[in-house]
């Protein structure tokens, strides 16, 4: 089956966010470097610029940033701490004439009903360069905060595993996805036809009836249900059965959060000449990570399934890149290491927004700004633009490296004086 696959809003999605963009090396043939004078020489001072190293701390200054920070162990410097280690940082930028507390500031604020915390939208600066995150909702009790101090703060993390994206996706078969597939023949030890079979192929199906068992050890209800690590928004979910099947009934799709099931709508079966199916359309969907399908009849196959609308799916990067990730923690216990997608232990970096303190009512009493603020934006070192900086110096240069010429040979020493001497009459033999 072919599949189509559209980005939606550039693939982004609020559970990870990325700005690095992957760019083509360039290898270049001898001929090539040969014809366009592209050799490697030995750096020098020249006309037109000045190598780039980290000189002149003045003018530095302008383009580095110390991503380095002395800390004390548990994170949390109070009055009786001592400063014991060096950790990396990262910065909430905020260009100048920008307000911190305006939209795209990262500012934490609570709601006015204050059992919610807004982390506004902004760009976070750290040491592998710019990382845009975007405004996030906290709620509280949904995620069933005790009582106490927690700090906020974007976990900066430069790894090459997949990316959750946005896809607009039309008549999309589940076959392979990472789901956990759960149906009412799970109980039974044997069954033959078990429901991953309606996510892998079409040469394979689910049914919730096997022969080999006796009636009274068949199951007593009929359903399919699935759930994804990322959230889904179905418009429309089409649950296909094998060919040649005759069944009658109806079934019920439905949405499963801690609740319970959340009904959709019932739709009775249906056929065209591939054989039935159940269709289901949705006009409000909503963004779920649980699906549940039950049957009003207890003989049903399911070969596929096919979803339309919005899909979260992972995609493979081609090189590392910058992520920011919002985490909250109780105060000083960040996680001083994370492990990376090789399953190796490394130092964590943080830029942390604010302490909240949050009541037994799941909400806030306080919430503490923290964050580090910086006004200049990072260009790497590579990038400087140093000439209109040294002209000072790339002169200075000039003179020195042509000293023999312009001061020792005799018809050139006093070329810079030979106006001034005809201004006074002076002939001047060349």
């Amino acid at each position: 089956m072919s599949q189509t696959l559209v980005p939606e809003n550039g693939g982004v999605i609020p559970e990870i966010q990325t700005t690095t963009t992957t760019q083509r090396l360039n290898v270049l043939s001898h001929q090539y470097t040969e014809t366009y004078k592209l050799q490697s020489r030995p750096t020098q001072w020249v006309p037109g610029g000045r190598p780039i190293y980290r000189r002149l701390p003045a003018t530095s200054e302008r383009y580095q940033i110390n991503f380095y920070n002395f800390v004390a162990e548990s994170n949390i410097l109070s009055s009786n701490q001592t400063l014991t280690g060096i950790e990396k940082v990262g910065y909430v930028y905020v260009p100048y004439g920008d307000s911190i507390n305006g939209p795209t500031s990262a500012e934490v604020i609570e709601s006015s009903t204050r059992n919610t915390i807004l982390i506004k939208a902004g760009v976070i600066l750290w040491e592998y360069g710019k990382t845009e995150v975007l405004p996030t909702l906290v709620d509280l009790e949904v995620l069933e905060v005790l009582s106490g101090k927690y700090t906020l703060a974007y976990q900066l993390v430069y790894d090459d595993s997949p990316i959750p994206r946005l896809y607009n996706v039309e008549e999309y078969s589940l076959a392979g996805m990472p789901l956990t597939i759960t149906s009412s023949t799970d109980s039974i030890i044997g069954w033959r036809y078990p429901a991953v079979n309606s996510f892998i192929d079409d040469s394979q199906s689910w049914s919730n009836e096997d022969t080999y068992f006796p009636t009274f050890a068949q199951p007593s209800s009929a359903y399919l249900q699935w759930e994804s690590e990322y959230t889904q928004s179905y418009t429309k979910v089409t649950l296909r059965c094998p060919a040649g099947t005759g069944y009658s009934g109806t079934a019920t799709l439905s949405y499963v959060d801690s609740s319970g099931l959340i009904p959709v709508g019932t739709v009775p079966v249906s056929s065209d000449s591939a054989g039935q199916y159940f269709e289901f359309s949705i006009e409000t969907p909503e963004p779920q990570t649980r699906w549940n399908v039950s049957f009003s009849s207890n003989t049903v196959s399911i070969q596929s399934i096919t979803v339309s609308g919005s899909l979260t799916l992972l995609e493979p990067q081609s090189a590392p890149s910058p992520r920011a990730s919002l985490v909250m923690y109780p105060s000083g216990a960040l996680p001083t290491t994370v492990t990376n997608t090789a399953g190796e232990q490394t130092p964590a970096t943080y830029c942390v927004l604010a302490d909240v303190d949050v009541d037994n009512s799941f909400q806030v009493d306080a919430v503490t700004d923290l964050r580090t603020i910086i006004h200049r934006d990072y260009v790497p070192v590579a990038d400087w633009l140093t000439t209109p900086f040294d002209q000072d110096l790339i002169n200075l240069y000039e003179q020195v490296s042509e000293y023999s010429t312009v001061w020792m040979t005799p018809s050139e020493c006093m070329l810079q004086e030979y106006p001034a001497l005809e201004k006074y009459k002076v002939q001047v033999e060349k």
